[in-house]
């Protein structure tokens, strides 16, 4: 069986697939992969509508066969869309409190933009015509339940692993020893610093946007007190 469809080779070396919500310490996870796996044999597969490996477009018709990690921003529909996987491939991914999640994506997104335009330099007015608040981010379309569309093609129950990041040093142990890892480096990456308060009335309206989210999240929440009785 062909992992990749556009792949004239019948053997893989892929060993995991992970699933990268965006704001789940998605970045940092990567980082002790590629400790794990070694850098080469970690690449990052994103699939927002055409597939880019390692943030450029491919077109290749072979990946290289040492490849022993996908990690990226893609729903497992896709995926599978776009390759032929086995199914005895472990798939995993971190979630994030709804809601907590969508605040800290904005808040990064506006941050990384104005760090990109420094206005204050430019003296530039661009960020004033273009920046949202942030009801108004987490009302469009495309912001409301990402982890819902992220997980479209697969159960949390067919999840080789669900971490939550609330839970990260504990859970990224656990998957550690399901894995057999042996030591590594717990990396922080892409910190949101100085994130103004947020009312509870903005909250509660940005839950009700991402009630499928809600749905996912209380489940792995309900799957991870399972698990964690099941150790005890």
């Amino acid at each position: 069986m062909n992992l990749f469809r556009r792949s004239d080779k019948s053997k893989t070396e892929l060993e995991l697939i992970s699933i990268h919500i965006p704001k789940t310490a998605g970045t940092s996870f990567r980082n002790i992969l590629r400790e794990v796996y070694g850098s080469k044999n970690v690449v990052r597969l994103d699939i927002p509508n055409n597939v880019e490996l390692n943030s450029k477009e491919f077109k290749d018709k072979s990946l290289d066969p040492d490849i022993k990690v996908i990690h990226g921003h893609f729903s497992y529909k896709r995926l599978t869309k776009a390759f032929e996987i086995p199914k005895e491939i472990p798939v995993i991914t971190w979630l994030r409190d709804p809601a907590t999640r969508v605040i800290s994506n904005y808040y990064y997104l506006d941050m990384i933009l104005r760090k990109e335009l420094d206005e204050e330099r430019k003296g530039l007015n661009i960020l004033l015509k273009m920046e949202k608040s942030l009801l108004e981010y987490a009302s469009t379309k495309v912001n409301r339940n990402r982890i819902w569309k992220f997980m479209k093609g697969i159960d949390l129950e067919e999840l080789f692993f669900i971490g939550l990041t609330e839970h990260y040093n504990e859970d990224l142990e656990h998957l550690g020893q399901l894995l057999g890892w042996k030591k590594y480096k717990i990396y922080k990456h892409n910190p949101t610093a100085d994130k103004p308060e947020v009312d509870q009335e903005t909250i509660e309206r940005i839950k009700e946007l991402n009630s499928e989210d809600y749905k996912i999240y209380n489940r792995a929440l309900q799957l991870r007190e399972e698990r964690m009785k099941q150790r005890s």
